[in-house]
């Protein structure tokens, strides 16, 4: 695997497709989560599973996630010059990219060099890289970024070890319910109750919410009841190709 990442690395394989996040109300695109994907000769696309220990690997996770930044703001700068209405994406970090100090830093500095505006990135972390040792530099580094404008969300939330208290102590703006609520909601009373719970507690703590991974009518018409108002998932749309989303974004205006 790790050999693998190496060669996408170097022979510039590495492409993002963008999953939409949607208003549940009517299916309007409002943002976009940058999805790693690398493109074989062939044309063939491949998933991030095939190469996940690269992530447990500082150098390597980090040259995939220099790469992957480097082509999501080419493409957002392509976006601007087209005058498409634009829409905040999101990019997934490693817990493994915060075991230097500089995230933040370098990531600002390439905002820079592409002049993207800081409020239409959005970083997404687990509750995982809150927990492991060296969290001084992820809060550090969170917290920067959101003094300049970069948004913060917590993926996958529910299933890790944060308690609700402690999300006053990071700077978040937005929960994102994990797939596997949203999938067992419509079962089981109790999972259910807890995404209800969720989505009241995010006007209160002054969060988002978007709930990943609806996939059928039934879902939607319960979030929607709950009172959730932002999703992604393949009800709406799977992951799409760069060209694929500047149709989307030309919709949206």
């Amino acid at each position: 695997q790790l050999n693998k990442a190496r060669h996408i690395i170097r022979d510039d394989l590495i492409i993002p497709f963008y999953q939409p996040k949607v208003r549940l109300s009517d299916a309007k695109v409002v943002g976009f989560e940058a999805l790693l994907r690398w493109q074989t000769s062939d044309n063939q696309v491949h998933f991030p599973k095939n190469v996940e220990q690269a992530f447990q690997d500082y150098v390597l996770a980090t040259r995939i996630s220099d790469a992957i930044q480097n082509k999501v703001f080419a493409d957002i700068s392509t976006w601007m010059k087209q005058k498409l209405q634009l829409v905040p994406v999101s990019i997934n970090a490693a817990p493994v990219e915060f075991l230097k100090d500089n995230y933040a830093e370098r990531l600002l500095h390439r905002l820079s060099q592409y002049k993207i505006p800081h409020h239409l990135i959005e970083i997404e972390i687990t509750e995982q890289i809150l927990d492991d040792r060296g969290s001084d530099y992820v809060v550090r580094a969170l917290t920067l970024l959101k003094q300049n404008g970069v948004r913060i969300a917590l993926d996958d939330f529910g299933t890790g070890h944060s308690s609700l208290t402690r999300l006053r102590d990071y700077p978040v703006d937005c929960l994102k319910i994990d797939c596997d609520f949203i999938r067992r909601m419509n079962h089981d009373p109790a999972i259910s109750a807890i995404v209800e719970a969720i989505v009241a507690l995010g006007p209160k703590l002054s969060l988002d919410i978007v709930a990943e991974g609806i996939e059928n009518i039934e879902q939607l018409e319960l979030l929607k009841l709950s009172g959730c108002t932002i999703g992604q998932g393949f009800l709406f749309s799977k992951a799409v190709s760069h060209q694929q989303a500047t149709l989307m974004l030309g919709k949206t205006v």
